[in-house]
């Protein structure tokens, strides 16, 4: 959604890759129970204290700057949120001990998934180093790896909609909650010749204070028993 500066639109809402998938499947999952703000498009390196027209123009540039318009790619945009913080707060939580990328193997050969990858995370700048309300785990694309995370009703491997996110070859997000979780990979064909391994983006979001972080997990195709790419 896009909040526009002109007399015909104020508000320019449009789906995202999860609410399309949420109202496909239907069932009733696609019900909207809250919104956040953000303000990806702002400089405030921009805010000029020393403008020769006084205190009232400090932030003239910035009140200028061209808006975003609504993009439904949630790996690009809402990156900063706005929350609000207690008076005296100097720095704002983030999120620590995520790598920056993770990696799994699929073993053609013996058609067996390797060890999974474990996500442990804590919350930095922040009245406690876990998050109240623990994290939310999301993967942008399922038909490659899978998430389970032990406080999960059947460690989140299928959800209320039926879906079998062991099984299920479809390009879809899996979201999974708590303080951890574990990444597997699922069955992959073998890359061709020169062409790289399959990616997707792992997006990890404090419930309480908002912190957020991401990171590539790669899935690496095996196909011998020796375990040799």
């Amino acid at each position: 959604m896009g909040y526009l500066n002109n007399a015909t639109t104020v508000l320019d809402a449009i789906l995202t890759k999860k609410g399309r998938e949420l109202l496909a499947r239907g069932k009733n999952e696609f019900q909207i129970t809250k919104f956040a703000l953000a303000d990806d498009e702002v400089d405030y390196s921009l805010w000029d204290v020393s403008h020769p027209l006084g205190t009232d123009y400090y932030g003239t540039v910035i009140e200028n700057l061209p808006l975003l318009e609504p993009v439904p790619d949630p790996n690009t945009v809402m990156r900063y949120k706005l929350v609000t913080r207690d008076v005296g707060t100097n720095q704002m939580a983030i999120i620590t001990g995520l790598q920056g990328g993770y990696q799994v193997t699929w073993n053609g050969t013996t058609q067996s998934a390797g060890n999974g990858q474990v996500v442990t995370v804590e919350t930095q700048f922040a009245p406690d180093s876990l998050d109240p309300d623990g994290y939310s785990f999301t993967i942008l694309n399922s038909s490659v790896c899978y998430l389970t995370a032990a406080s999960n009703p059947d460690g989140g491997a299928s959800d209320n909609s039926g879906i079998n996110y062991v099984q299920s070859t479809q390009n879809i997000s899996q979201t999974v909650f708590g303080n951890s979780c574990q990444i597997f990979a699922k069955a992959i064909e073998k890359p061709a010749t020169g062409q790289p391994n399959p990616t997707t983006t792992l997006l990890v979001t404090g419930l309480t204070y908002g912190a957020t972080a991401s990171a590539t997990i790669t899935v690496q195709y095996i196909d011998n028993t020796s375990g040799t790419s």
